[in-house]
């Protein structure tokens, strides 16, 4: 008995100490994953407290490299062009790895000097504690190990994001076009400080109108309207990061109301709040009969099934019932779908249980991720996309976007489907457009805002005055959409959230709330980087299906918002307006051009870098903005508005010259011309980059709130 027992001690030693060895290297393989990597930290400390010798500091270094994985990205990491995992990853790795390294050559030197083969070193005079007393050790301990628990906590625990759902504002919003005596909704949502729907909010709200006549813009003081009643919210005491998931029956910071209107006009509908006493204004609503309407939606997003947040499900529910979109693209990465687990038939089933006609679009999308050459947001018409390959950069069949298309030409072919290749983050160093790939069959539009920024200009260019994060080190010609349009592309303007914290149509990521601890989780670093609130697109179009409301996105006619706001937009150049080729053919250069702008504002506060919507005591909405006219890519004039609706005239009689990017714009390496120092594919004829004496002319509206709107260009060339 004595001898058995003798054999299964050392036996069940050995199980343990495999157990903690493999423990160890579970929490050093993930511990790069966002927030997750707080389950290493904890391995580490436990480690830490619980072993002695070379497996304490085997703990501590756990903890440390985790630490610093984690603090440094997120203070630094918007001014390192490494993608965020990767920094991450030689963060902590190249930490763990360094100390290993260290601690082998130590273990080695012991063992030959113990052999007598190397000079012995006194390594106890490195060993400081051996002279403190137990106190001062316990207190050199605890302050050791707490050390990397309070530099990761510092940056990946907020209470205030946690605990604090407090009604800061309201958020009223409606459909943009309504027929006359149509019932309508009116989603009234009380938001926190981080955007968030307030679950505590438990305020009367009291309806009222501020209308405008169509033509001459004049106030009508005498609307038939049918509003809501005064209405008072049911909320709880407790907080909720995710309120819109409580379904007891409250309200919860959300409730749809109904509404009708009568009267021909373009009309506000006013919300009283009793928790701030301020008012709130709708975006705006024109109340017309008419067979084309404007629906919004957000054509650009990620989920958990590549390197965003939550389930698909929950990002098609968010958009339709929270952000309150029209229509929605989940269009996650390719190469990481790419990986397995059934990801794809997941993706199909959500996307198709969401699509419900005349109510709510969704598309099929997947992301071209090639680092390169710049990404591809490929979005389909049909209940179909390439699977055999995915569109996947890491195939070496699918290399260059060269290959892209011609993997989309044969899909399109074989399927008669529609396909939409939509470059973003143009601007961004890690990722940098090379427009010398371009292909006018798929990409037609361009997205110029969303959470990375403004891809309109060059990020040091003086007109781009929201910036890019992770900008080049110095200005760069040729990535931007102004300098595309100068090469003769034909691309039209829209924007989209590319948001990756899980929140569609209404991104939280510009606010406290992109910490690794709101919902819906993620494993990925892709939330601390992208600072800019999401932009959305509007459509022009007849009905809500995914065949007409793509149709309008591939003919153009679209306009575009920076964050969650809902102006109407529109301009005509000699009563050309947006859609189709949007080109106006004039006799001669010397034509005047008749430029007519429409903008109805969107009066709900704005968001802008790292800056969630706010308002203060007696707020009301800062209508102040500036409307630009930008030709060939520079400012023709800016006009100063100060009232929620204008229509502006402006004629432009300069001669028409088109615009040139040219071999002036390029670099020449050893004979041979490239767009920039970050293009790998060379430029045959350099002379040939130019709009041939075509000239485009955009609409910006720069809000004094930080709120800009788009839409263009139209081409103006001489026949």
């Amino acid at each position: 008995m004595e001898s058995k027992q003798e054999i299964k001690v050392p036996k069940l030693k050995i199980i343990l100490r495999i157990f903690r060895v493999l423990i160890y290297i579970v929490a050093v393989l993930f511990s790069f994953t966002y927030f997750f990597n707080i389950f290493g930290l904890i391995i580490g400390v436990i480690y830490f407290i619980v072993f002695r010798k070379a497996w304490r500091l085997h703990g501590f270094i756990l903890a440390l490299a985790i630490a610093i994985g984690t603090f440094l990205p997120q203070i630094i990491g918007s001014q390192i062009e490494m993608y965020p995992l990767f920094f991450v990853a030689t963060l902590n790795y190249g930490t763990i790895g360094i100390y290993f390294v260290g601690f082998t050559i130590f273990k080695i030197w012991t063992k030959l000097e113990s052999k007598g083969k190397v000079k012995a070193l006194n390594w106890n005079k490195l060993n400081f504690t051996r002279k403190l007393s137990p106190k001062l050790y316990f207190v050199f301990l605890s302050v050791v190990i707490l050390s990397p628990t309070i530099l990761w906590s510092s940056v990946s625990i907020n209470f205030n994001v946690m605990f604090n759902n407090k009604p800061t504002l309201l958020w009223v919003n409606t459909p943009s076009t309504v027929d006359l005596g149509e019932t309508f909704r009116v989603s009234v949502q009380s938001w926190d400080e981080f955007e968030r729907l307030s679950a505590t909010y438990k305020g009367t709200v009291d309806f009222s109108i501020e209308s405008y006549n169509l033509t001459t813009l004049a106030t009508i003081s005498l609307v038939d309207v049918t509003l809501p009643t005064s209405y008072l919210f049911t909320g709880r005491n407790r907080p909720a990061g995710m309120a819109y998931n409580l379904k007891d029956g409250r309200d919860y910071g959300q409730h749809v109301f109904q509404a009708s209107i009568n009267t021909p006009g373009i009309h506000y509908i006013l919300v009283h709040d009793s928790e701030t006493d301020n008012t709130y204004y709708s975006n705006p609503i024109i109340a017309k009969n008419t067979p084309t309407d404007i629906y919004w939606g957000d054509i650009h997003s990620h989920s958990i099934l590549s390197d965003g947040s939550g389930s698909a499900n929950h990002a098609f529910f968010y958009a339709r019932y929270v952000a309150q979109l029209d229509f929605c693209a989940l269009t996650d990465h390719a190469e990481i779908m790419n990986l397995g687990f059934n990801w794809q038939e997941i993706y199909k089933l959500e996307t198709d249980r969401a699509y419900e006609i005349n109510e709510f679009v969704t598309f099929y999308g997947m992301e071209y991720t090639n680092h390169l050459t710049g990404h591809f947001t490929c979005i389909f018409d049909g209940a179909a996309f390439p699977e055999d390959p995915l569109i996947d950069s890491r195939d070496p069949s699918l290399s260059t976007p060269n290959e892209l298309w011609d993997l989309l030409d044969e899909f399109t072919t074989s399927t008669g489907s529609r396909v939409l290749a939509l470059p973003h983050h143009t601007t961004k160093v890690r990722y940098m457009q090379d427009w010398s790939y371009f292909n006018p069959k798929y990409v037609k539009i361009a997205e110029v805002s969303s959470v990375h920024g403004d891809s309109l200009y060059d990020p040091y260019h003086p007109l781009n005055y929201r910036g890019m994060s992770v900008p080049p080190p110095t200005s760069v010609n040729g990535s931007s959409i102004t300098d595309a349009l100068k090469m003769g592309y034909r691309i039209t303007l829209y924007a989209s959230s590319d948001g990756h914290d899980g929140h569609p149509g209404h991104t939280l990521s510009q606010s406290k709330a992109y910490i690794g601890h709101q919902r819906p989780y993620t494993y990925w670093w892709t939330r601390n980087d992208k600072r800019y609130p999401g932009g959305l697109t509007a459509i022009y179009a007849n009905d809500l299906s995914r065949d007409t409301v793509f149709t309008s996105l591939q003919n153009r006619f679209i306009f575009s918002s920076s964050d969650h706001g809902r102006p109407i937009l529109n301009f005509t150049i000699n009563g050309v307006g947006i859609g189709g080729n949007s080109t106006i053919a004039v006799d001669n250069s010397t034509v005047a051009r008749d430029i007519q702008i429409f903008i109805a504002q969107d009066g709900a506060p704005a968001s802008t870098l790292r800056t969630p919507a706010f308002v203060t005591d007696n707020w009301i909405p800062n209508w102040a903005a500036n409307v630009e006219i930008l030709k060939n890519g520079e400012l023709l004039t800016s006009i100063p508005i100060t009232s929620p609706i204008a229509r502006l005239n402006f004629t432009d009689s300069s001669i028409i010259t088109g615009a040139a990017y040219g071999s002036q714009s390029c670099i020449n390496v050893d004979g041979t011309y490239y767009l920039n120092e970050y293009s790998d594919n060379p430029i045959s004829n350099p002379a040939e980059l130019t709009t041939n004496g075509v000239d485009f002319y955009i609409i910006r509206i720069v809000g004094q709130n930080g709120r800009h709107s788009y839409i263009g260009p139209i081409w103006v060339e001489i026949s």
